[in-house]
């Protein structure tokens, strides 16, 4: 590891056998490589690794209007590694913002069977120039195979807090209809986004964008490669599941053909099995 010292630092690869990089603060140089081997484990991590990554950059450029300062500088790798882990499935309840969380300011923030989201209180903050707190759901239908945005709907609600409602539930609960149509994964997003009378407060404190729901479509409204990926899995589990039994059936087959040919032996053998040795006899007396 080299240290650059010009007036004019860089990061990447300008040509050369030389790359540069940016590590604790400094801008640093190694040389490229000549060899990079890599075993089938490597090659599937990063394959996964590299999926995932492409998912995540869709999912961000899809939400970004709605992210502006409503998330953390940690959110790329966090984003990337639930992917790898849990798949798309698993991003419900993921934070873009770690510093707080949705439950800490709504009484619900999960929709129901109806995918409705009925939300009764709005929680007051701890600090008390907080004097406004606007709710938000974004749901949308995304296809996470191109990342175009099919559909979407958009629910803002404002609450003021004061000393006579920071304890009481809403006049009129809130309703907030995640119900999008169409085709791709849907994804409902939950934001809590404070005020301090007419203009936003950038306290990421306060700040809360988390995915509250996720629901991927039916085989239907996949993609061909898609079905042909899935297709081919689920092929692959009948055989296997006509591996594991077919090595029983093979051992009886087995046992009852090493027994005599007497009358008695064949009157022990399954009506099953002993019509399978018959027509086997039959084959091998035709063959000689």
């Amino acid at each position: 590891m080299a240290i650059q010292t010009g007036k004019t630092k860089f990061t990447g690869n300008l040509g050369g056998d030389l790359i540069g990089y940016y590590r604790n603060g400094k801008h640093c140089l190694r040389s490229m490589p000549e060899h990079v081997s890599q075993t089938d484990a490597t090659r599937s991590a990063a394959k996964a690794f590299g999926d995932a990554s492409h998912t995540g950059k869709l999912i961000r450029q899809a939400l970004a209007p709605y992210l502006k300062g409503k998330k953390d500088g940690s959110h790329v790798n966090r984003l990337n590694k639930k992917l790898i882990e849990e798949g798309v499935e698993g991003l419900r309840g993921f934070r873009f913002n770690q510093q707080t969380r949705i439950a800490n300011f709504v009484s619900s923030h999960m929709p129901d069977t109806d995918n409705i989201l009925r939300i009764r209180y709005i929680l007051p903050p701890r600090l008390l120039r907080v004097t406004h707190m606007e709710i938000k759901l974004i749901a949308m239908r995304i296809d996470l195979a191109t990342g175009k945005v099919n559909n979407l709907r958009e629910h803002a609600f404002t609450h003021e807090f004061t000393a006579k409602n920071e304890d009481k539930p809403l006049e009129t609960p809130l309703l907030f209809d995640a119900n999008v149509p169409g085709k791709g994964t849907l994804m409902v997003v939950l934001q809590a986004n404070p005020y301090q009378g007419k203009y936003p407060l950038y306290d990421k404190r306060f700040h809360c964008t988390e995915i509250i729901k996720v629901e991927v479509p039916p085989i239907d409204t996949l993609s061909k490669k898609q079905r042909r990926q899935l297709r081919y899995k689920q092929r692959q589990q009948q055989q296997q599941k006509q591996q594991v039994k077919q090595p029983a059936s093979n051992a009886v087959l087995a046992q009852y053909s090493r027994q005599s040919d007497s009358e008695e032996s064949m009157q022990q053998i399954p009506d099953a099995i002993r019509n399978g040795l018959s027509h086997d006899t039959r084959l091998k007396e035709q063959r000689e």
